[in-house]
């Protein structure tokens, strides 16, 4: 039954608001808030979708949520960026309708499959899409709808099997399935068939976790600081303030300890106003007289690096590989990037490289630990995660924010909630150093702790165990497999039953 056109305003904020639900509420109803909302949102819009809702109203809803969760932008890009009010809304709104439109394509799709094979095609159909968009597309911020499956740590667990795009197709699947079973008014067990298969998935992925392959243990003690300094804010004195802090955190702790090293870490933007990629031989002997390894965020030209120091062994240089889409740099080939930011008054950042062995390593008993800096929003792209870790040959990521151009707003527990998932689907800790807060850390089992509050500063000390686990969403392979699969499920829908094999999709 047709919702009445009256009542349609009224279903969209709804289905809206259970999209925001899914986003920003790290631990929430003891982390159960999160993902039942990721699964019951593309439950509720695609049976909309199935029973006859208009294409528009389905992208309203998109648009909407979506807006409710970028309520934050235009602020930030008035007093941030310059730009006044007018402008920065408008642009949210695009940001907005760019999202809005890819996920309502992936709906549209699922729709059309699913008329001609029933809730299963609907289903690999749904699937199929939202990880092809959600790994391959553009996006403006980067994320992923499995981010949501990071709340809790058996669903975390799942990420080391199909990774943060895979549990967002699982989701998105599921709900194509239940959604055109409910449109069609199948048996309430088969409408429930989809959601069960996604819950027994995720429970076998979480007890699975357990029999994965692991390395041998690792130690480490972590000392952060979180400054709360000003975004952007280029001052003499940022790196002596920073020791001041750091040598009292390192006294009070106790540390360094003999038994094992200490890792210093220093967010994003922590020193500016001086070129960090030249060679300084007293930054290393500010880390040899404390017997610490350091590594924190500062630049270099147009370049937004980390720089590291540990006694006896050359300085670390690592410059950020994918700056942010036009709030760091300009997209496209050089030459229009070029021209575009001449007409927009704008200078891009440049990129650095990942290559063999981009990561930090630590002097430890037994060999060095190597860390992997993942600078801000790179911690938000999985695939760009992973290449890092590999090439890097890691055991830990580190991430290295600057959230204080975020001031008070959600955008900080969206970044923490989007990033969180890297540690189980790489089988390493991943400790988040942010220049305002929230800090943090994330470990390889799902578990997370986040400390402090936007707009603070503090200090922490930890003691890191782990033994670093080796999962199959290190593969590259992973992504490729799990859609072609999908696709290959989608051909068999379509073809077999014209080859005289009878019938593969089902229909109440």
């Amino acid at each position: 039954m047709k919702t009445p056109w009256l009542l349609r305003p009224l279903e969209t904020a709804v289905l809206a608001s259970l999209f925001a639900l899914a986003f920003r509420y790290p631990g929430a109803l003891g982390g159960w808030l999160e993902p039942l909302a990721a699964l019951a949102f593309p439950i509720f819009l695609m049976e909309a979708v199935f029973r006859g809702r208009h294409a528009f109203w389905t992208w309203l809803t998109l648009l909407a949520g979506l807006l409710i969760l970028y309520a934050w932008v235009p602020q930030t890009l008035t007093s941030k960026g310059g730009l006044p009010f007018g402008a920065a809304l408008l642009g949210t709104v695009l940001l907005s309708l760019w999202e809005a439109t890819g996920l309502w394509a992936v709906t549209l799709g699922s729709r059309w499959l699913g008329r001609r094979s029933g809730p299963l095609g609907a289903a690999l159909g749904a699937a199929l899409l939202l990880l092809a968009w959600e790994s391959w597309g553009f996006h403006v911020y980067p994320w992923t709808w499995g981010a949501a499956f990071g709340a809790l740590p058996w669903t975390a667990r799942s990420a080391a099997f199909l990774g943060a795009s895979g549990l967002s197709a699982l989701a998105w699947g599921t709900g194509a399935w239940a959604g055109a079973a409910l449109a069609e008014g199948a048996p309430l067990r088969r409408v429930l068939a989809g959601p069960a298969l996604a819950l027994g998935l995720l429970a076998l992925g979480g007890g699975a976790w357990l029999l994965l392959p692991r390395g041998p243990l690792r130690t480490l003690d972590v000392a952060l600081i979180q400054p709360n300094y000003l975004a952007g804010q280029r001052a003499p004195g940022m790196e002596a303030d920073m020791w001041r802090r750091s040598d009292a955190l390192l006294r009070a702790s106790g540390l360094p300890r003999k038994e094992r090293p200490t890792l210093l870490l220093w967010p994003e933007s922590s020193v500016l106003g001086r070129d960090d990629r030249q060679p300084d031989p007293r930054l290393n002997r500010e880390a040899t007289r404390r017997g610490v390894a350091w590594l924190y965020g500062t630049e270099g030209g147009l370049l937004n690096l980390v720089r590291g120091e540990a006694p006896g062994q050359p300085s670390f240089l690592f410059a950020k590989t994918e700056p942010m889409a036009f709030g760091e740099r300009v997209p496209g080939p050089e030459p229009f990037r070029r021209w575009l930011d001449q007409q927009l008054g704008f200078v891009s950042q440049e990129a650095g490289e990942l290559r063999e062995g981009c990561a930090f390593p630590v002097p430890a008993p037994g060999g060095p630990l190597r860390v992997h800096p993942l600078l801000c929003s790179e911690a938000l792209l999985p695939e760009r995660t992973r290449r890092g870790l590999e090439l890097g040959h890691a055991e830990l990521l580190t991430n290295h924010t600057n959230d204080g151009w975020f001031e008070r707003s959600i955008a900080t527990d969206l970044h923490a909630a989007q990033i969180r998932l890297r540690a189980p689907e790489l089988g390493v800790p991943l400790v988040r150093a942010t220049l305002t807060g929230k800090s943090g850390l994330f470990r390889e089992d799902g578990r997370f702790q986040l400390w402090g509050g936007p707009l603070s500063e503090d200090a922490y000390a930890l003691e890191l165990q782990w033994r670093p686990v080796r999962t199959p969403a290190r593969s590259g392979w992973l992504l490729p497999l799990l859609a072609s699969a999908l696709a290959l499920g989608i051909l068999a829908l379509r073809v077999l039953p014209r080859l005289g094999w009878g019938t593969l999709s089902w229909k109440p």
